[in-house]
């Protein structure tokens, strides 16, 4: 590979803003490198983004250079005739087009459809008559179809980063504009004519299919491809232009097929096990430093392997659904203005900079903390009036002033001047104020807390009550319009208010110290009038909290990352040199070597700045599987556990501040904090942030207890508080099996268990009460009383985590089999893989096989009906495990062919026994 990738100049900066983050190290003739970059949840400024829960994290994936073209500088907005434009411009004016907002937001720019006019890939029609302008555009589409684990997938652009940095989110397969003739731009050629599926006045389609795949994805002659000439489609299609609003686009779509026949050899498109991989066209990102010298179809893809039952059934958009984009894009922009009252104004004293300050590990960091001091006294302040009736938000938003370190995320804006409001500055900015308005809220959850948290503020930044919310108020205004109140899901919040767990929040504050009980006289805790007892911020631990608050995102901010120097390497695997990418290790980097870089952080005391310290750990915690019970004890809590063991300074309250800290970080992760804490309030599952709030008190158990202690106490937690009732806890050889698969199956959790209780067969009970009681943990058992008694004479390794086993059985069905039947032959399928994989990886007694955790992939099978299993077999395919390696498995659909492949290449694999699918 040759190197990591970002771009420069203004493309950079539009990336930054999409939260790609990147580092060219690459020369134009290099074919391929690696991308790197952050994805979120928030990729434009948009208040719609789809937010799953998912957490940011850092991707990588190959990149490859294709060689489309030409690119030359007269290719580029620098190289065009700027009269020629201007011209152009005004003929789009004279046929009631606005372009004003062309070229921004995505949107492309009259120059670009000059472009496309000049270099023949669209046509004009009806220029002569006022409001009847067209372009008209020749597509070629390719769908490339491959067999992922047996499973028909389609190569799609999931995300395309246009050549001004802009990304679109998509699902768009490989396509090509075919080049119109010369005889085509005649003003007098109809419509009609030039949209006959047999058009003399355009390239042919049929001689660049290859062309297609070969531009757009680089593909290699080593890739074998059998075209379906039976899928061959035509259409045609007239729409608004969302590139270039207001003008209508006629769309004559050539779509052809092509079929993979060697995934094994085709690894440039990330096969044979799908991965996604990207590809960069023309000019994106080398070295140039200005937009305008960047070549018009210029663009960066991410491609990815979609489900192709899944693709092929969704919504068919048609022109007459089409002509309601404009109604959307109103909406949008209301939308957006709704957005971009509920962030806060950038205080003042976080926009000043200053000359750049030549200093490891960072210039800019330096910089931008220059002669700038922590208000203590003002932070002090802050912590003590937390629970005052009369420290308003907007009070507590003001002292914020009082960390210098906010200002580090406005660093990379340099174009305050010129926007119309300061609302509209560093995303990172508002959602570190959101994480901010978290504690203040949680903190107050006795007094106006839980409104603030769950419906936000009015124009006056009190609280929303409920009785407002029903009425039609959102936040900032009295009574909202349909818009505001359908973005604002007043039904979604008004069920987190009255079911949110809001004494776990509560509780975990107090187990980090944050809150501590008043007492009385006695040395009793002071109870309210309603019984609760009161408590009171403790002034010292709350200021590191917050402290820890300030500087936790600054590395988000890229031009604030450090390079490792040469007396600190290595460092966390980064060499001398190194440009630390992770942002919690590179802020754990300054902390641990440039502390007086950061006011805030260097004046606490060594005590609260190990316990901060610690927050920036790795601490390999997979919390998911822990509320899930997806895996054994060994798998979510030994590393977690070594890590916190190793360090004797560090107390259960530290690892509850940690939680706390994550917590109140995810329910600011929407940069509008004026509308209380929307990523929990209204786009968090509840039930499963509940799980993740009740799960807390264990975990913060993991220097007391042992890993399998922990996960017996939460599976019987989780058994005991179940709603609906499970009735009494299980007692016998399959306790654990049942607690387990209770977690797992959560909604579905009493269908799973009667199934298992009245029709599962006798020989698959015993079998995932042995699997799923092991622990993969050395030297540890659960209760003797419940686990098979095989296993406390002869604990035996490895254990199994079956990925997606959970989605698996949360799976809603719609069979004609009673429902019951249903979810037994569910449990059925689970007990067959347990089986295959215990084929694969033979028992042993050793304490590594004992300690050790293999996961199975189920991903083929996770969203599958019973019935879609079945009729894999009833047309002769068979459903195989295939071991990748020594810690891995992949469930897979296999036909005869490949069966006789796998077999001729030694491949170890076992075939599972679904036969009673069948009967």
């Amino acid at each position: 590979m040759g190197g990591t990738t970002s771009c420069h100049g203004s493309v950079n900066r539009c990336i930054k803003e999409a939260q790609v983050a990147t580092a060219w190290d690459l020369k134009k003739e290099t074919r391929s490198s690696l991308l790197v970059y952050v994805e979120t949840d928030t990729w434009a400024e948009q208040p719609s983004q789809s937010t799953d829960g998912g957490a940011n994290g850092i991707r990588g994936m190959s990149l490859l250079q294709t060689a489309s073209g030409p690119f030359t500088p007269s290719n580029s907005p620098a190289g065009l005739d700027k009269d020629e434009v201007a011209k152009f411009r005004e003929k789009l004016h004279k046929h009631n087009i606005d372009t004003l907002q062309w070229g921004v937001g995505g949107k492309k720019s009259v120059e670009t459809l000059f472009w496309e006019v000049s270099s023949k890939r669209c046509v004009l029609t009806g220029e002569e008559e006022p409001g009847k302008l067209k372009r008209v555009v020749r597509l070629l589409k390719v769908r490339l179809i491959a067999d992922i684990f047996g499973m028909d997938h389609i190569l799609v652009s999931r995300m395309e980063f246009m050549r001004d940095g802009h990304p679109v989110q998509r699902h768009q397969v490989p396509l090509k504009k075919l080049i119109w003739k010369g005889e085509a731009l005649k003003q007098d050629i109809d419509e009609a004519e030039l949209c006959k599926e047999h058009c003399e006045r355009i390239e042919p389609w049929k001689d660049n299919s290859m062309a297609v795949l070969q531009e757009q994805l680089g593909i290699s002659p080593e890739v074998h491809l059998l075209e379906d000439a039976s899928a061959y489609s035509y259409t045609v299609d007239t729409v608004p232009s969302d590139g270039f609003p207001g003008l209508k686009t006629v769309y004559c779509i050539h779509q052809v097929t092509f079929r993979v026949a060697n995934p094994e050899g085709a690894t440039c498109l990330g096969l044979p096990q799908g991965q996604e991989f990207a590809t960069v066209t023309g000019d994106f990102g080398f070295n140039v430093d200005s937009e305008e010298h960047i070549s018009f179809g210029s663009h960066l893809n991410i491609w990815s392997w979609s489900n192709a039952k899944q693709l092929l059934q969704g919504p068919v958009v048609s022109a007459s659904t089409a002509l309601a984009s404009a109604a959307k894009e109103a909406a949008a922009v209301a939308e957006r203005k709704i957005w971009l009252s509920k962030r806060v104004p950038v205080i003042e004293e976080h926009l000043s900079s200053k000359e750049e300050v030549k200093m490891a590990p960072n210039s800019r960091l330096w910089s931008c903390l220059e002669g700038k001091t922590t208000d203590w006294a003002l932070i002090h302040k802050m912590a003590a009036r937390l629970m005052d009736e009369d420290y308003s938000l907007r009070d507590f938003n003001e002292d914020l002033k009082a960390f210098p370190e906010l200002s580090l995320y406005l660093s990379d804006t340099h174009t305050q001047d010129a926007m119309s409001s300061n609302r509209t500055m560093g995303d990172e900015y508002q959602r570190t104020v959101g994480a901010f308005f978290a504690i203040y809220w949680l903190v107050r959850s006795d007094l106006d807390g839980r409104e603030g948290f769950s419906f936000g503020v009015d124009e006056n930044w009190v609280p929303l009550k409920p009785e407002a919310v029903k009425q039609g108020a959102v936040p900032l205004c009295e009574h909202g319009d349909d818009i505001q109140r359908r973005v604002y899901d007043a039904n979604r919040r008004m069920a987190f208010y009255n079911n949110a767990s809001w004494d776990f929040f509560r509780d975990l504050f107090v187990d980090a110290e944050l809150l501590v009980m008043v007492l009385d006289g006695k040395g009793k805790p002071r109870k309210s009038a309603s019984g609760r007892i009161i408590y009171k911020v403790n002034p010292k631990r709350m200021v590191s909290l917050l402290v820890l608050t300030a500087i936790h995102d600054i590395m988000k901010v890229d031009i604030l990352l450090p390079s490792v120097q040469d007396e600190h390497a290595p460092y966390h695997g980064y060499a001398s040199g190194d440009l630390i990418g992770d942002h919690d290790h590179a802020l754990s980097y300054v902390m641990d070597c440039f502390a007086d870089a950061l006011p805030s952080f260097r004046e606490l005391e060594p005590t609260e700045r190990r316990s901060l310290h610690f927050t920036q750990c790795d601490l390999c915690f997979n919390h998911g599987w822990l509320v899930q019970a997806e895996a054994p004890p060994g798998a979510i809590f030994t590393n977690f556990r070594e890590i916190v063991k190793n360090d004797s300074s560090l107390e259960a309250r530290d690892v509850a501040l940690y939680f706390v800290h994550w917590l109140t970080d995810l329910a600011g992760a929407e940069p509008t904090p004026l509308g209380g804490c929307e990523k929990f309030a209204a786009k968090f599952p509840l039930p499963v942030l509940n799980h993740f709030l009740q799960s807390f008190k264990f975990v913060e158990h993991i220097l007391m207890r042992t890993e399998t202690e922990i996960m017996q106490q939460y599976l019987q937690y989780r058994w005991s508080n179940s709603t609906p009732s499970l009735g009494s806890l299980p007692e016998g050889p399959s306790a654990i099996a049942k607690m387990r698969l209770a977690c797992m199956a959560q909604v579905n959790a009493p269908r799973i268990l009667k199934a298992w209780d009245t029709y599962l067969p006798e020989a698959d009970k015993d079998l995932l009460s042995l699997e799923m009681a092991r622990t993969a943990c050395k030297r540890q058992q659960y209760n003797k009383r419940n686990v098979p008694e095989a296993l406390l004479t002869n604990p035996a390794g490895p254990a199994f985590l079956i990925y997606y086993g959970p989605a698996f059985l949360q799976f809603t069905e719609s069979e004609g089999l009673s429902a019951g039947m249903v979810d037994c032959q569910r449990l059925q399928v689970l007990a067959e893989i347990y089986r295959r994989a215990r084929s694969l990886w033979p028992e042993q007694n050793s304490t590594s096989s004992v300690a050790k955790c293999v996961e199975v992939r189920a991903d083929t099978i996770k969203g599958l009906s019973i019935s879609e299993i079945r009729d894999a077999l009833l047309k002769g395919d068979l459903w195989i495990m295939t071991r990748h390696n020594q810690n891995e498995a992949f469930i897979e659909r296999a036909s005869h062919s490949k069966f006789n492949a796998l077999m001729r290449g030694q491949k170890q694999f076992q075939v599972l026994e679904l036969s009673f699918l069948c009967e």
